[in-house]
């Protein structure tokens, strides 16, 4: 009878053994869970302050490079020649985190910064790296490490820039009349971009022949005629961050054409929507490329949604008012702080002393229906609040233009019919702001004589003038420097040169008269950047500038 109760008693002592492993079990799977959601709740709250973290600094960079976009980055000589890198993104050089206008030595890349988020009783922190992806140079990463309660989550992106606008280029092309932009031999040095039509996406828009070439260099260092009226730093320039740029269209390169050279090629040729919408006959010069010499090569690289687009007076937006066009706002500023000239009068900003109104009326200023620059002097300047506007015009060989902020006309044309140095001053700030306009709304300019800055006043592009027709603008002169926009067709003609920066719809090199634009001859034009100089009339609106991040990845770690 007594072994049946000691099998009993070693049943028993089992079940208690397994009751105990299951509970000790039990226990441990609900540590382990305990532990496990604690893990987790930190990973999410540390992965909250790196998101935190990245969102801040994501703004922060954009801001920066926005700011950047429009400002120099000077060192203590003055400006200077921009990195190739730096043409394909205006960070690489660094980023200019306090906007005083240069890199410091803490804000070069790649930059680490340190942070705190408040997280209900505790502080969390995170530490961002902003670097330049060493692969693709418009590409930026924004790594974020974020740290809360003993746990660490990281979160990264990677953003695609696009820095380029119409004033950033020797030539800015639009639609084109007939899909005609550029033909013949023309001298290019800098950049070159067109828009083209979606419509008509298999169009040579550009007809490359003879002697036509594109550079990413100019010296005018020994110009007899031009040395002295650009700023000394100006007066030879290494990179001009040339790219070719075509959207809807084609590219034919024959002759002996030459895009950028061995020693210095373009940084860019992206054209169409393929590789070969570049073609023609190879070229002595890069033959592997068809006489393309750039560092990359390929398709239309900007989204078409991004992509800048050629500006309109009546239908582009205002870049202060959105709701209203670009030109209604320039009429308002010609108003309020300028000058404005119709078909009917002279009319002055309300509450403005003409300096000498009978000097203004008597000085042929509206001779045929036209402002002429030639044999007339004429003051139509005025006070107001203690400033000076309007403009004054005094003939000689050459006459001299002196004009205060916007100029603008309705429905008349203007003629440079004499040599002209100008001396341009900003209406509210006329001293630091060396710059004005010519606003033609419904006409044309014609420069039938030079039309250079005064030196004796201040040089290219320390001051700026503004040509801007809404109509064309006809070159008939050696020598032009200013900034140029025409909404129909700018023309100019053999061994003359233009430089500043053209924007326009239609651009032909051609002597033929009329409304011709065909046969394509040898003239220059030279990119000459402004460093942010634009007159206010020129301040083309911002959905026209490519200024924006693409977020190109997002990871969570």
């Amino acid at each position: 009878m007594r072994q049946p109760q000691g099998i009993a008693l070693v049943v028993t002592l089992a079940i208690l053994v397994a009751v105990g492993l299951l509970a000790f079990a039990s226990s441990i799977t609900t540590l382990i869970s305990q532990w496990s959601a604690r893990n987790e709740r930190g990973a999410t709250e540390a992965y909250y302050v790196a998101e935190t973290g990245l969102q801040q600094w994501k703004t922060r960079l954009f801001q920066s490079y926005r700011w950047q976009l429009y400002e120099t980055v000077r060192n203590t000589s003055g400006s200077r020649t921009p990195t190739r890198s730096e043409c394909g993104n205006v960070l690489a050089g660094g980023v200019d985190w306090n906007r005083n206008g240069r890199i410091d030595s803490d804000e070069t890349l790649p930059t680490t910064r340190t942070g705190s988020v408040p997280m209900g009783p505790g502080t969390g922190t995170y530490t961002i790296t902003v670097a330049q992806d060493p692969t693709r140079p418009r590409f930026m990463l924004v790594r974020s490490v974020g740290r809360f309660n003993g746990s660490q989550a990281v979160a990264q992106a990677t953003f695609d820039l696009s820095n380029t606008g119409p004033w950033n280029y020797a030539i800015f092309s639009g639609r084109g009349a007939a899909n005609r932009h550029l033909n013949g031999g023309a001298l290019i040095r800098g950049g070159l971009y067109v828009q083209g039509q979606s419509s008509d996406p298999d169009r040579t828009v550009i007809d490359s022949n003879g002697n036509f070439r594109m550079e990413n260099e100019y010296n005018y260092s020994t110009d007899s005629v031009l040395a002295n009226r650009l700023n000394s730093d100006m007066r030879s320039l290494s990179n001009l961050c040339a790219t070719l740029r075509v959207q809807y269209g084609r590219v034919e390169v024959s002759g002996s054409s030459e895009y950028g050279d061995p020693s210095n090629p373009l940084l860019g040729a992206y054209v169409g929507d393929a590789t070969n919408d570049i073609f023609g006959n190879t070229s002595s010069v890069c033959t592997a490329n068809r006489g393309i010499c750039t560092d990359d090569r390929g398709a239309f690289d900007l989204p078409p949604a991004l992509a800048p687009r050629f500006p309109e007076f009546n239908t582009t937006p205002c870049a202060s008012d959105p709701s209203r066009t670009w030109a209604a706002c320039v009429r308002d500023e010609a108003a309020a702080r300028g000058i404005r000239i119709t078909g009917s009068g002279i009319l002055f900003p309300p509450g403005a002393l003409p300096t000498s109104p009978l000097s203004c009326v008597l000085g042929n200023v509206l001779s045929g229906g036209a402002l002429r620059f030639g044999n007339a002097s004429m003051d139509c300047r005025y006070t107001l609040d203690g400033r000076t506007g309007g403009f004054r015009y005094t003939a000689g060989s050459p006459g001299t233009l002196e004009i205060y902020g916007t100029l603008h006309t309705h429905g008349i044309n203007v003629f440079f019919d004499h040599a002209v140095n100008y001396r341009a001053f900003d209406f509210t700030n006329p001293t630091t702001d060396r710059n004005a306009s010519i606003f033609v709304e419904g006409g044309s300019i014609t420069l039938s004589r030079d039309l250079l800055p005064d030196a004796s006043s201040a040089t290219f592009p320390s001051q700026v003038l503004g040509l801007l027709a809404q109509n064309n603008i006809e070159q008939l002169t050696s020598n032009a420097m200013g900034i140029f926009y025409a909404g129909n067709r700018f023309r100019t003609q053999r061994d003359q040169r233009t430089l500043g920066t053209v924007v326009a719809n239609e651009f032909c090199t051609t002597s033929a008269g009329g409304s011709q634009c065909n046969a394509g001859q040898r003239a220059e034009v030279t990119y000459i950047p402004t460093m942010g100089n634009i007159p206010v009339a020129a301040q083309i609106p911002e959905d026209t500038i490519i200024a924006s991040f693409k977020i190109m990845s997002y990871e969570r770690r």
